[in-house]
């Protein structure tokens, strides 16, 4: 291309894209119109012959810039019972409280990233996209998420620090995000 460098393209050469659709129903986002509510996830077969492409990229130099999706953390996730979600016209599943049919087990996800990590050639795998703070608790998913898949910054998206504009926009209170930061620091002390 004669005409330079696109940075848009830069940025996502060298990242995976695991699923699509996002069940957070903010009031802002338009994800769930044009992807849907319920999230599509890729086979892991799928993602780890991508993975293979990238690795094999002659630009390729270690680093996957994002093994993630709209919002990095629904890898895999949705209603336990699908005949409750067919019927549900909520439009967020975490909002004003999460859902009790959602499934919000991240086993898959944390064992996609080890296989991810394990591929000769990549150095890190990084986390690009958001990752929803309202999703986990004090699991495993977000020690393993700072200790391998953290390139500086950890994107999570309060939004807002007013709890009334935070419910308009169908987002978790306040909070929850210094709730959030005191077991990300903590697990960063540890480490």
């Amino acid at each position: 291309n004669n005409r330079g460098e696109i940075p848009a393209w830069s940025m996502i050469r060298h990242s995976i894209n695991i699923h699509r659709g996002c069940f957070g129903g903010c009031s802002f986002c338009t994800i769930s119109a044009h992807q849907g509510k319920f999230i599509s996830s890729r086979s892991e077969a799928s993602i780890m012959r991508e993975v293979e492409k990238v690795v094999a990229m002659p630009d390729f130099r270690g680093t996957i810039t994002d093994v993630g999706g709209p919002s990095a953390n629904m890898y895999r996730l949705g209603g336990k019972d699908t005949k409750i979600c067919a019927k549900c016209r909520r439009p967020s599943c975490l909002h004003p409280k999460p859902c009790p049919n959602l499934n919000r087990d991240h086993r898959p996800l944390i064992d996609l990233y080890r296989k991810v990590r394990a591929v000769k050639g990549v150095k890190h795998a990084y986390i690009g996209s958001g990752i929803r703070y309202d999703l986990f608790d004090d699991s495993p998913y977000l020690e393993t998420v700072i200790k391998y898949h953290t390139s500086g910054r950890l994107k999570v998206a309060p939004e807002h620090t007013s709890d009334s504009v935070l419910h308009v926009m169908r987002k978790p209170p306040f909070a929850q995000f210094y709730d959030f930061k005191k077991i990300f620091d903590k697990i960063n002390n540890e480490l």
